[in-house]
């Protein structure tokens, strides 16, 4: 605290006397310093600014006491510091302060030369004391909001939900919230210590791909990066995350390194499961009921014909009419053999090939050789590209192929069935074409029969365009085209 000096009205009443003519020369001069942050400003704001400056200088001279200026700077400081003023910009601003109010003086002629020199000697004394003060304060404001803003940072961090971590361009960590325990069981201070403790957390599945972003280069711009993945917490069980990052660039644009945030998303990936659980089990419900609903009324009935035609046949026999025994055992062997037909179509539905195993392409095959094949008709299927697809697709492509070769081995009287599957990577093509009887496909699409709306269903689902070509006794083709 700077003890106070003798009042020094004359300096004092000076100043006021011309503080209007200063603080306007004052805001004048002080806009136009170069390379600063008063330009952003107005005349007006500047001159409200520095006329306080010039009461809180007035006041000091007149009492010689220096506490109101110590208070005053104070909140100079912390204004300036939010507005982004820096230490020389202040600074230089208080010193063009000196320049005006000495001119202003001087022409007032109100004092000689020595009485001028000796006022803007105790002007000087007392600009020295407020940038002194000035700078003092301002290093302490600074450091205050430096301490408040890094609390209020480890604070939001430290009790964040969410694991938060911060890696440096090393690789090595700035900063892991303490959520991590909660989630994995591991604590912060030990993925500090180990920063490849994540990596070997990882679940196996997922190891590679995860590692491989971990690792990979920086990312562009502002960038954020998303991703889902398992780890395996230290009482050793699965826990699901959500993984979000991005890029940390400094204000002179130099990479930072990589900032992070891992959700524990294992409730829902369970709900999710669980979702799909019942609605795998609904859909096999559906399969079964539809077998058994074929079952009864291709297989049964079929067996029950068979049953009607060889009474027949018995009695055409024990009444002397071969003619009649010969025609009911033709119908006989063929209604045998559609039933044989039919129920080799079940059994196969009921255990088709495992897609995830044999592919799209080998259960195909699997399908011609264990129905058609069987069946007499000539087969063959022609493959053009990678046989890799989402398990989705190739799921609801297999079943719209299977209904389209129930419908050549039942109706088509075909003697051959092509099957051509073409994948570049971005689409697929699937079609199924017979040399059978064909069909009028208006009259079909009018009937609405439950097969057809079975494959457009499935079309609609994976998002595919379904087309069926058919004309009477020059057979069909069923193609269906989806975009990956």
């Amino acid at each position: 605290m700077i003890k106070q000096r003798q009042a020094e009205p004359d300096l004092a009443s000076l100043l006021w006397q011309h503080h209007e003519e200063i603080a306007t020369a004052w805001a004048e001069k002080v806009r136009n310093l170069p390379g600063t942050r008063y330009a952003e400003h107005s005349i007006s704001e500047i001159r409200s600014w520095l006329s306080s400056e010039i009461a809180v200088a007035v006041e000091t001279l007149s009492s010689g006491a220096y506490e109101a200026v110590e208070v005053h700077l104070r909140d100079v400081s912390l204004t300036c510091l939010q507005m982004g003023f820096s230490i020389s910009e202040v600074t230089g601003g208080l010193l063009v302060f000196q320049e005006t109010a000495f001119l202003a003086i001087q022409q007032a002629c109100l004092l000689g030369s020595a009485e001028i020199g000796d006022a803007m000697a105790r002007l000087d004394v007392y600009l020295g004391f407020v940038m002194s003060c000035f700078v003092r304060s301002y290093t302490a404001t600074m450091e205050k909001e430096l301490r408040e803003s890094e609390e209020r940072f480890r604070t939001i961090a430290d009790f964040a939900y969410d694991w938060q971590y911060w890696l440096d361009p090393d690789g090595n960590y700035v900063y892991v919230s303490p959520s991590c325990e909660r989630i994995t069981g591991y604590r912060s201070d030990e993925f500090r210590k180990d920063p490849e403790l994540l990596e070997r957390i990882i679940h196996r599945d997922d190891c590679a791909t995860v590692i491989e972003h971990l690792r990979g280069e920086p990312l562009e711009s502002s960038q954020s990066h998303l991703a889902e993945f398992r780890v395996i917490t230290r009482s050793g069980e699965e826990c699901w995350l959500e993984h979000v990052c991005q890029p940390v660039y400094g204000s002179d644009g130099r990479y930072r390194g990589r900032r992070a945030s891992n959700r524990d998303i294992t409730d829902r990936k369970r709900a999710e499961e669980a979702l799909e659980d019942r609605e795998r089990e609904r859909i096999i419900t559906a399969e079964r009921n539809r077998l058994a609903r074929k079952l009864h009324d291709s297989v049964t009935q079929a067996l029950y014909s068979v049953t009607l035609c060889a009474d027949a046949t018995r009695m055409a026999m024990s009444s002397g009419r071969q003619d009649v025994a010969i025609e009911n055992l033709d119908r006989l062997h063929r209604m045998a053999r559609e039933a044989m037909i039919d129920m080799r179509t079940l059994i196969f539905e009921l255990h088709p090939p495992v897609l995830e195993e044999e592919g799209l392409v080998g259960a195909l095959q699997a399908r011609l050789a264990a129905v058609e094949a069987r069946a007499g008709l000539r087969a063959e299927i022609r493959v053009e590209g990678a046989q890799c697809l989402p398990l989705p697709i190739a799921e609801e492509l297999f079943w719209i192929a299977v209904e389209a070769l129930n419908n050549v081995v039942k109706h088509a009287k075909a003697q051959k069935i092509e099957v051509r599957y073409q994948f570049d990577g971005s689409s697929v093509c699937l079609e199924i074409e017979d040399d059978g009887v064909g069909f009028d496909s208006a009259e079909a699409r009018r009937g609405g029969g439950a097969g057809l709306r079975g494959m457009e269903e499935r079309a609609h689902r994976i998002q595919g365009k379904l087309e069926i070509t058919s004309t009477p006794e020059l057979g069909t083709m069923v193609r269906v085209a989806v975009e990956i």
